[in-house]
Order: C-alpha cells, then sequence, then structure tokens
C-alpha cells in the first residue's frame, strides 16, 4: 500500500505540475498577446489619417471620372482649380505682362493699331489657360497621390492573425502540458501499484515459504477466538480488502501479533508497515 499512496502523491504532484505549466503559458500567450494589441492599435491608430485621405481622393478621382459614387464633377474641380492659390498667383502677374505688350507696342508705334489689342487678348487668353492647366494639373497629381499613400491594412490583418494564432498556441501549449501531466500521473500510479503488487506478491510468498503470517489486526476480519495453543490465543478470521490487495484471501485462523509480541518480541517484525509473526518461534504452526 506504501507505494500506491506514494503513487498517488507523484500522480498529485505531476498533475499540479501540469497545472502550474498550463497556466505559465496562458499566462506567457496572454503577455504576447496584450504586446500584439499594443502594436496592432497602434497600427490601426497611424491608418486613421491616411485612409480618411485615401478614400476622399478616391472618391474626387471617381467623380472626375464620372463613376458611381464618385464626388463632386469634373466642373467643380476646374472651379477648384480657379479657385486656388497657385492659379491666383500665375494670374496676378497678368498687369505686368499687359503693361510690357503696351510698352512696346509704344516704342514701336503700334499703339493704335489693332495688333496691340490681338496681342493683349492672346496674352491673357494664354495665361488663363496655362494658370488652369497648372492648377489643374497640380490637383490631380495631388488627389493621385493621396489615393496611392501606403496602407498598413495587410500589416492589421498580419496583427490580428498573430493575435488569434498566439493565444490558440497558449490553449494548445496549455492542454498539451495538461495532456503530458496527467499521463505522467497515470503512469507514476500505475508503476506503484505494479510495485505494490510486486511486493505484496513477495509479502505472501514469504509468509508461505517462511512459517510466518501476516498477523496485524488491520489485515483481519470477522476475529472469533476459537481456543489457545501453546499458550497463545488462536482466532480464526477473514482477510480484509487491504490483505485481499496483498495477495491475502479467503478464511484462516492464527494468533494476533499484538499479543504475541507481548510474550515473545523477537518472533515479530514490521513488514512494510504491518506486523508479521513467525510461528516457527513461538512453536505454533
Amino acid at each position: 500500500m506504501g507505494g500506491a499512496i506514494s503513487g498517488y502523491f507523484q500522480a498529485q504532484s505531476a498533475r499540479d505540475s501540469a497545472d502550474a505549466s498550463a497556466h505559465a503559458s496562458k499566462d506567457a500567450a496572454r503577455i504576447q498577446a496584450e504586446s500584439q494589441r499594443e502594436a496592432l492599435d497602434y497600427l490601426k491608430k497611424i491608418e486613421k489619417t491616411p485612409q480618411a485621405l485615401r478614400e476622399e481622393a478616391l472618391k474626387k478621382l471617381g467623380g472626375l471620372s464620372g463613376l458611381p459614387g464618385g464626388e463632386g464633377t469634373q466642373l467643380d474641380f476646374i472651379n477648384q482649380a480657379i479657385d486656388s492659390p497657385l492659379y491666383q498667383s500665375i494670374m496676378s502677374g497678368k498687369e505686368v505682362g499687359e503693361e510690357a505688350i503696351l510698352r512696346n507696342a509704344s516704342a514701336t508705334g503700334g499703339l493704335r493699331s489693332g495688333d496691340s489689342s490681338y496681342n493683349l487678348y492672346d496674352y491673357n487668353i494664354k495665361l488663363q489657360n496655362e494658370a488652369l492647366l497648372t492648377s489643374y494639373n497640380e490637383q490631380l497629381m495631388g488627389l493621385q497621390g493621396l489615393a496611392q499613400l501606403p496602407s498598413n491594412a495587410n500589416a492589421i490583418a498580419t496583427g490580428t492573425s498573430a493575435i488569434g494564432a498566439t493565444i490558440g498556441q497558449g490553449m494548445v501549449a496549455s492542454a498539451q502540458a495538461r495532456q503530458t501531466g496527467n499521463q505522467q500521473a497515470i503512469d507514476n500510479f500505475s508503476n506503484a501499484m505494479k510495485t505494490d503488487y510486486q511486493a505484496y506478491q513477495t509479502y505472501s510468498n514469504y509468509g508461505k515459504n517462511s512459517g510466518g503470517m501476516y498477523s496485524d489486526r488491520r489485515l483481519k476480519t470477522n476475529l472469533k477466538k476459537i481456543g489457545t495453543v501453546k499458550g497463545f490465543n488462536f482466532y480464526s478470521f477473514d482477510w480484509n480488502s487491504i490483505a485481499n490487495k496483498m495477495g491475502l484471501k479467503g478464511s484462516t485462523y492464527g494468533c494476533m501479533a499484538d499479543e504475541v509480541f507481548e510474550f515473545v518480541p523477537k518472533a515479530v517484525t514490521l513488514r512494510y508497515g504491518f506486523m508479521f509473526v513467525n510461528y516457527k518461534i513461538i512453536g505454533v504452526l
């Protein structure tokens, strides 16, 4: 029985170790997942601004192309180009250009001719077209650049997946630790029971081969005194469930070890926690 008890505690120790390892695996996974969540939250935070700009730019580009879901029209875009600081800056040089044309006409004597008016008109048209085209292209390139801003979407998706994988790995490691511990517990207890069984067989055979017998009251039930033999009380009894596990079964008779010990101490020994009587020493067979 000592082996079984020891095996029980070894099994319990294995389970406790497995539980500790399982908790450690979960804690490690939780800490790693928290770190991954912090990184993911940061990515989501810095992604908000470029995402909003990309969406706005794509809507305006869609409006320029007349696509469903687009915002504004090409005319709106032209008007925005005309209202832009770049357009106004280019057009601010209009008076300087006109004065240059008039000075040139005056110097050549053509101030009152139709050429001067034509030159002024041509100059203004070209200046307006240049200002509009430059401003228009500048806005278009700006929208295209915003629409192509780098995205953290893949990194966010990967980070989200990584958190799930980390938690899953922690759960798997925890389950494996418990499974290993439970198997170790089973093995420990099984080995202990085998050891006990082998010991019990040895104990039983020892009694049969040595003229002795386990005479401990803790192994017996239905005790009945049937007389005395050479001054020692003699009893009939049944082996109890503890004795059965030691390979001692059925009904028999004999002395009580505690009573024999009072008169012949050397005839009583302790075998694996139970009292054993050498019947040859006391002359009772």
